[in-house]
């Protein structure tokens, strides 16, 4: 009788906490290499280049590094105060892009692990949500979709950037960077 006693006590303490205080930090991956540091130069850097290749005519080959592609996409959840993602860092590893971040709700604050290929279709570089980790929560279905639209809108807001008549030809993820070859038509 006892031991149900101060179970009900704990749990009524542990529910009194999660209705006092800010979200519960319930942990989950974190980054597996050293961290990225954000800049605006590094995000400036990743704009002069897309906007040099909007300049260029031909086959042009833009490589984008970890920091440039880590801080553009730093700035751009600064910019929106509502994001649920903070904190990104993103790394080009083994053909795939690594996003590690902070999510946060109104219950809880997890680090996250969202694993992404890029591809081409016809043309356009598309990016694919291989894997996503949130720790022990389970992913919503809702958040997931919310995150993979968030990723796309911004990732892929750069090649939007570049003039028509742009055709990607191809991709490479590879140690540190991700390589892209184009061909542009006048």
């Amino acid at each position: 009788m006892k031991k149900n006693a101060l179970t009900s006590a704990v749990t009524i303490i542990f529910l009194a906490m999660l209705a006092c205080a800010s979200p519960l930090a319930v942990g989950g991956p974190t980054p597996e290499y050293e961290p990225i540091p954000v800049s605006t130069e590094a995000a400036g850097a990743l704009l002069d280049k897309f906007d040099a290749v909007s300049a260029a005519s031909g086959e042009v080959t833009v490589s984008i590094t970890e920091s440039e592609l880590t801080s553009y996409l730093a700035e751009q959840l600064a910019a929106q105060p509502d994001a649920n993602f903070t904190n990104p860092q993103i790394y080009l590893r083994d053909g795939e892009m690594k996003l590690y971040s902070t999510v946060i709700t109104d219950n809880f604050t997890a680090n996250a692990l969202v694993v992404m290929k890029a591809a081409v279709e016809n043309g356009q570089m598309t990016i694919g949500l291989e894997k996503a980790d949130f720790g022990p929560v389970p992913v919503p279905q809702g958040m997931l979709a919310s995150l993979t639209s968030s990723i796309n809108d911004k990732l892929l807001s750069l090649i939007a950037k570049l003039p028509a008549g742009v055709s990607i030809k191809a991709i490479a993820i590879a140690e540190g960077s991700l390589t892209l070859t184009a061909v542009i038509n006048p």
